[in-house]
């Protein structure tokens, strides 16, 4: 897997424009959000807001570093030999995943940079740092479930921006989920985003205890594991389809 991450930095070295645009992107694109929550002239308006579309491009980068990483593969022309390597593709997906989280690091340093430039700061402490981190893994098991779709259905890939903007907004990127209607609700506790964004708001607001991280940990842990699992189990029956059927080229 190592290898794999060492590969994918390698060919992003080639390309050093890539990290400019990395760099610049998602404050443009996260921007609009948190600037328009300004002026309603509430600091915790604009940190709500902030922490929410920050959390949902990580999970933007996931489900197009994990989520994709099949349809990038195969249109670099590379899928056949990763499916022919000694790797195992749950393997591959998790060195994707490691790469991704490498370049959120990355991409959230720069973006609080200019965020901060433009005189909104967002309070930064471990707790902050091991909440991104568990995001990170939390929305890679997501992401492997949406990986496995994808591989099993493949028209599924071809909507993934789609998903990942209807995630954003079920998930409270913007307006918290406890305004929705009960049946959206349900849905929005079916994201793992979900979780993260609700807790990084009680955490930049003071209003968060050890008691309900902890109950809000469990339910995100087994929620995730849950994704994770049906995700193996959709990764191995959409492979050993493909590999009866002879579709790993045509795919």
């Amino acid at each position: 897997m190592i290898w794999l991450v060492i590969k994918e930095i390698k060919i992003r070295l080639k390309y050093r424009f890539v990290w400019v645009n990395m760099a610049l992107t998602p404050f443009f694109i996260i921007g609009p959000y948190v600037f328009s929550s300004k002026i309603a002239k509430v600091e915790s308006l604009t940190e709500s807001v902030l922490i929410g579309s920050l959390l949902w491009y990580w999970l933007n980068q996931y489900f197009f570093g994990v989520g994709d990483a099949f349809t990038e593969e195969r249109e670099e022309g590379a899928l056949i030999s990763v499916v022919l390597s000694p790797v195992s593709l749950l393997s591959f997906l998790f060195s994707k995943a490691i790469d991704t989280f490498l370049m959120n690091l990355y991409i959230t340093f720069f973006t609080l940079v200019f965020f901060w430039l433009s005189g909104i700061a967002l309070r930064i402490s471990l707790f902050m740092f091991m909440l991104l981190a568990a995001s990170g893994l939390y929305i890679t098991f997501f992401s492997i479930f949406f990986a496995a779709l994808a591989l099993w259905k493949r028209r599924i890939g071809s909507v993934n921006s789609t998903v990942q903007f209807f995630l954003g907004i079920v998930s409270g990127m913007v307006n918290p989920v406890e305004n929705f209607p009960l049946y959206i609700k349900f849905i929005s506790y079916a994201v793992p985003l979900t979780y993260l964004i609700s807790m990084g708001r009680k955490f930049i607001s003071g209003q968060i205890n050890a008691s309900e991280a902890s109950k809000s940990f469990i339910a995100l842990t087994l929620l995730g594991i849950g994704y994770l699992v049906v995700g193996v189990l959709f990764l191995k029956k959409a492979e050993n389809e493909l590999r009866k059927k002879g579709e790993w080229e045509s795919w």
